[in-house]
C-alpha cells in the first residue's frame, strides 16, 4: 500500500530568499487533512508542521537538486518513503550514492570522505563528502553488548543498531553493521572516477577504494541574457547566453 500521494499537487514556485541566502518553494495541494512533505535528490528534507502549510525553505546550493512534493498522514510525517517516488526524482541521473557500512571497528572521530576527478581525469585533492562515521550521541553496540534489558527486542544500547538490525551477514557474531545514507551531487557531465577513503582524528588514511559513476546533471541556469545585434530587415536578434559558472 502506498504512503505517498504526488497526485493534486501542482504550480510549484520558487521565491528567491534574501537572508538566509536560499529560495522558498510554494505549491498547490488538494490533499487536505494531509501534512506534505518535501524530496530533494530523491531524500527526505523537511516535513509541513501543519495541514494547511504550502511552502518549504531551501537552503541555496552549488549543484542542481530534484525537488518533489507529497502528502502523507501525520503519522508517516518524519519517514522517508523515496522508493515510492518517480524513478527520476528517487534517483536523480547526477547523484552518486556509495554503499558504506560502518560498524564497531570504526571509533569515534573517523570519517569518511568521497574524491573524485570531476570528469576530468586527475583526482580531487578536496573531499567532495566528509561524514563522520559515528556523529556523538549515536551508540553502536551489538547484540547483548549494551545495558541488559534496554531497547527493544534485537535492539540494545537504548535502540542502537543490534542483533539482526543490520545488513544480514555483515559483521561479526553479535555485532551488527549500519548502512549509512551518503549522496554527492556531480555537477560534470560524464564518467567519473571515485575514491573512498576513511580518516582518523590523527590524520591517518586508509588505502583508497576505487569506484566509478557516469553523472548527468541537468544544464546549468543561464545567469544572464545579453542582446548583441539586431537587424531591422529581417527582424533578427543576435544574443549571448551567459551560464553560472
Amino acid at each position: 500500500m502506498s504512503v505517498l500521494l504526488t497526485d493534486n499537487i501542482d504550480r510549484l514556485q520558487l521565491h528567491a530568499l534574501r537572508r538566509p541566502l536560499g529560495w522558498r518553494l510554494t505549491f498547490r495541494s488538494g490533499n487536505d487533512g494531509l501534512v506534505h512533505q518535501l524530496y530533494v535528490n530523491g531524500r527526505l528534507a523537511d516535513a509541513t508542521d501543519t495541514t494547511t502549510q504550502r511552502f518549504f525553505e531551501i537552503s541555496a546550493q552549488t549543484f542542481p537538486q530534484e525537488l518533489a512534493v507529497a502528502a502523507v498522514a501525520g503519522e508517516f510525517r518524519h519517514e522517508d518513503h523515496f522508493a515510492e517516488l518517480p524513478a527520476e526524482a528517487a534517483e536523480p541521473a547526477w547523484v552518486y550514492r556509495p554503499a558504506v557500512l560502518r560498524h564497531v571497528q570504526h571509533r569515534p572521530g573517523d570519517r569518511i570522505a568521497v574524491y573524485h576527478d570531476s570528469a576530468g581525469g586527475t583526482m580531487g585533492q578536496d573531499a567532495a563528502l566528509s561524514r563522520e562515521l559515528w556523529p556523538a550521541g549515536v551508540p553502536h553496540w551489538g547484540w547483548g553488548r549494551g545495558g541488559f534489558a534496554r531497547g527493544g527486542f534485537g535492539l540494545d544500547a537504548d535502540l542502537a543498531p543490534g542483533f539482526g538490525a543490520g545488513p544480514w551477514g555483515a559483521g561479526p557474531l553479535g555485532v551488527d553493521v549500519e548502512p549509512m545514507d551518503l549522496a554527492v551531487a556531480m555537477t560534470h557531465d560524464g564518467p567519473h572516477a571515485i575514491e573512498l577513503r576513511v580518516a582518523t582524528d590523527q590524520g591517518q588514511t586508509s588505502a583508497a577504494l576505487e569506484d566509478s559513476f557516469t553523472a548527468h546533471p541537468p544544464p546549468a541556469p543561464l545567469k544572464a541574457i545579453t542582446a548583441t545585434n539586431y537587424d531591422p530587415n529581417t527582424h533578427m536578434l543576435s544574443v549571448t547566453l551567459v551560464e553560472e559558472s
